[in-house]
């Protein structure tokens, strides 16, 4: 098959050598993979060194959605306080896309990191779910005055890292506090460019966590969106990652059995949900510390995949798949700069193994996020 003319990334991360530190990134330990600087440029070096299987010729990529990194939250009554962090990430990406850096943070002034500010098309900040409704008010208010008109602009959608609550009991907090319904409806909803009303990306773990995790986000997906007709506009919601099954192996053993028979439920069950989508993406992080190795070969890739790839062709249409690469993340198994065109490899045999349509390829790769995060070219009209 040739090579996507278009392609839409939808999620990338990126992070200044100033926030590569604890007070910056908590979970970034010294000289780990990730503990530097990966600036647009650097994406950009990746991506446009893509070639498929069947081609040298390299994929367009004409866009990119920016999702939050994790930042450190400081323990504080207050939510400003405690939101430092992201805020201050808001501030960089403000910098970033008007090319006002500040030393340190790694690129160019004049248009941004070179010309690739233009690359970034959405931009999807923290949220505080785990607070109250007053809380997430406040908060919002201050993101948009943080990211200013230009970064503000192309938020799309919000994320909060439900996979960090490894405790059942912990995330049943966050869920069934009054920010997650009441908030989540009000700010999400109401919100967006032009009241087109904004996404929520979900990020839970079934083989970091377990089954349990994908199972209580899934519901509590479906709890936000209670009582909303299909041709309602509810919530949209985003899962991250195929909800990160472990893919280190086919499930064999008992265990393995009944955690892929849940997961595969739960993804299921989100898949009836038209306010759901999923990203095709993360895949390389769950196949474990060894397998950078088959990542060049994509009938390897689908081999490995094969179990879960069925259950999410069979649960969500092309229409509500997407993908993105979780550039720089999909590095860290091996395979380096490498992974991304690796990444882009897999996904185009993935598409054929599974019989898509032109149309339907087009969906995946770009399309689908155009549609769930409601996106347009900087600097267009909406």
């Amino acid at each position: 098959m040739p090579p996507p003319p278009r392609i839409l990334d939808s999620h990338i991360h990126l992070w200044p050598h100033s926030s590569t530190n604890p007070a910056g990134h908590a979970w970034m330990a010294p000289d780990g993979p990730l503990t530097r600087q990966f600036s647009l440029s650097d994406y950009l070096a990746a991506s446009s060194s893509s070639t498929t299987s069947s081609t040298p010729a390299p994929s367009r990529v004409l866009g990119a959605v920016y999702i939050e990194t994790d930042r450190t939250l400081t323990p504080s009554p207050s939510i400003l306080t405690r939101a430092a962090q992201p805020l201050a990430e808001l501030r960089w990406l403000r910098r970033l896309v008007t090319g006002s850096p500040l030393p340190g943070e790694g690129f160019a002034g004049a248009g941004g990191d070179g010309d690739g500010a233009s690359l970034l098309w959405g931009v999807v900040p923290w949220l505080p779910v785990d607070g109250t409704v007053g809380e997430m008010r406040e908060y919002v208010r201050a993101a948009e005055e943080a990211a200013g008109p230009e970064a503000w602009a192309r938020v799309v959608g919000w994320r909060f890292l439900l996979q960090g609550r490894r405790d059942e009991g912990a995330l049943g907090e966050v869920l069934g506090g009054e920010g997650w319904v009441e908030g989540v409806r009000e700010v999400l909803v109401r919100g967006g460019k032009g009241g087109k009303g904004w996404c929520f990306d979900v990020g839970v773990d079934a083989g970091g966590a377990g089954a349990w995790q994908v199972e209580r986000g899934v519901e509590a997906c479906e709890r936000v969106n209670e009582g909303v007709g299909e041709g309602e506009e509810g919530v949209r919601f985003v899962l991250n990652h195929l909800c990160k099954p472990d893919m280190q192996q086919h499930p064999t053993t008992p265990a393995q059995l009944d955690a892929f028979a849940r997961w595969a439920a739960a993804i299921r069950r989100a898949g009836r949900s038209p306010h759901t989508y999923m990203k095709l993406s993360g895949a390389f992080s769950e196949m474990g510390p060894d397998s950078a190795s088959l990542w060049t070969d994509p009938e390897r890739v689908l081999a490995r995949m094969r179990p879960w790839l069925d259950v999410l062709f069979d649960a969500f249409p092309p229409e509500r798949i997407m993908f993105g690469s979780d550039w720089p993340v999909c590095n860290v198994q091996g395979g380096g700069d490498s992974a991304w065109r690796c990444w882009v490899n897999a996904v185009e045999r993935i598409l054929d193994a599974y019989g898509l349509t032109e149309e339907q390829r087009d969906r995946v790769w770009y399309g689908t996020a155009v549609e769930a995060y409601r996106l347009t070219p900087p600097g267009e009209k909406a």
